[in-house]
């Protein structure tokens, strides 16, 4: 039967009551889903009603793969302006920093100390200091109630664009960020003036659902701050790169999120030692078909590379998974899957 958006019931509803089966469950809200044919929207806006950018000229983007001093603000925003400046001399649209390069990642009890507010000098003189580059950056960030927050920011124009809180903080093994840091809420591509871009950060991209999120809201690109220790420093025989354990993980991440959502992915990972913890570097750049077109090492520097739109273009036309991405099913589901789980 035909799909009609103005019925809030599943499409096969009708047929299983024949049936004498439950109705299928359909998401809350169908009425006012917007579809053009059956699943895509009839127009790709913004909410303030621009209509989105796609990505249409080459994008020279530096990894800015830096060390960081736990909680000395001064230390780390110097080591922001000499990569800024380098990455200008290469000719760089957007420089992306590691995760918390601004703050030190082991910071603990610290965190309230070197907490920054969204208009705080440092930021602001940071921003101004970048202004005709795009970059991103992390630190811990105190919201209006207090909260502290692990964030990622992305400048523009000499201002901070958008921000994405850290939405799965990670408290097992070594890791002990939940007793410090709240969670983020939401994960939201935004327009740049290149393109369309998401942030995750770290531990977000080991769970599946947001890199996804990031691919149905149309990201192009998506931007991976990371502040990744090395473990498993013996690499299996045969393995394809030589490189710690955890480093070969991402590198298997990465790969699946780019190919598997036709978006290129960009990875910085921070170096050095914070409390006898070695991070592990090995910052990437992997294209829309899976492949990495630029790798680093495990030492401080900045690389360059760009990302070209032809072959986001190509691959999506080989492989057209946005388009034919359904967003009433996996609504339907997730709702679903929340009843059955939750039910008292």
């Amino acid at each position: 039967m035909p799909f009609d958006p103005g019925d809030s019931r599943h499409p096969h509803t009708e047929e299983r009551e024949r049936n004498g089966e439950d109705a299928v469950p359909w998401f809350e809200g169908a009425a006012s889903f917007p579809f053009s044919g059956p699943f895509l929207p009839a127009q790709s806006r913004t909410p303030g009603g621009h209509y989105d950018p796609a990505m249409r000229a080459p994008v020279t983007v530096s990894l800015a793969q830096v060390d960081a001093r736990p909680g000395n603000l001064a230390a780390n925003a110097e080591t922001h302006l000499e990569a800024l400046q380098r990455a200008r001399e290469a000719g760089a649209d957007l420089v992306v920093f590691p995760e918390l390069a601004l703050t030190g990642y082991l910071l603990r009890d610290l965190s309230s100390e070197v907490a920054l507010t969204r208009d705080a000098a440092t930021l602001r003189r940071l921003a101004e200091a970048g202004r005709g580059l795009d970059f991103v950056t992390g630190w811990i960030e105190e919201s209006p109630e207090h909260a502290f927050y692990n964030v990622a920011g992305y400048f523009a124009d000499g201002q901070l664009l958008h921000v994405h809180r850290k939405v799965y903080p990670v408290t097992y093994g070594m890791f002990e960020e939940r007793r410090y840091w709240a969670a983020g809420d939401e994960v939201a591509a935004f327009d740049t003036r290149w393109g369309r871009a998401g942030m995750l950060v770290c531990e977000d991209v080991w769970h599946p659902s947001t890199s996804w999120l990031h691919f149905a809201d149309r990201a192009d690109v998506i931007l991976v701050p990371s502040a990744s220790p090395a473990r498993g420093m013996q690499p299996p025989p045969g393995a394809q790169v030589r490189a710690p354990g955890s480093t070969r993980t991402w590198d298997g991440l990465l790969r699946n999120q780019s190919a598997a959502f036709n978006l290129w992915s960009v990875y910085v990972n921070r170096v050095g030692v914070e409390d006898g913890v070695t991070f592990a570097g090995h910052s990437r750049v992997v294209d829309p078909f899976g492949e990495v077109v630029l790798s680093m090492g495990l030492e401080a520097g900045l690389a360059t590379t760009v990302l070209d739109p032809e072959r986001l273009r190509r691959r999506r036309t080989e492989a057209p998974m946005l388009r034919d991405e359904r967003l009433d099913l996996t609504l339907g589901n997730l709702q679903r899957i929340v009843r059955d789980r939750f039910r008292d």
